[in-house]
């Protein structure tokens, strides 16, 4: 495979090298920690006390521990994918 930056593929000691390395865009899906943060507050009118990512074979929810307006704490399980 040739590069095209180079006259000849550069070669270390492991064999070839890929000099540079370009990302793709991530176009990501679902919505942030912040994000399920700013919903639970809104949905709750809670004080936010922690607010943590849990991943669990590939899946990501976010747990959020939130002071409710009556003085309990309750914790929120929010799905990364929306």
């Amino acid at each position: 495979m040739a590069c095209p930056a180079y006259p000849q593929p550069p070669f270390g000691p492991e064999g070839l090298i890929t000099p540079f390395i370009t990302r793709q865009p991530q176009f990501r899906s679902g919505i942030s920690l912040d994000e399920a943060i700013q919903r639970i507050r809104r949905e709750t009118g809670g004080r936010i006390l922690a607010a943590d990512t849990v991943r669990n074979d590939g899946a990501v929810t976010y747990r959020i521990k939130v002071l409710m307006p009556n003085g309990r704490v309750r914790v929120f399980y929010v799905d990364a994918e929306g």
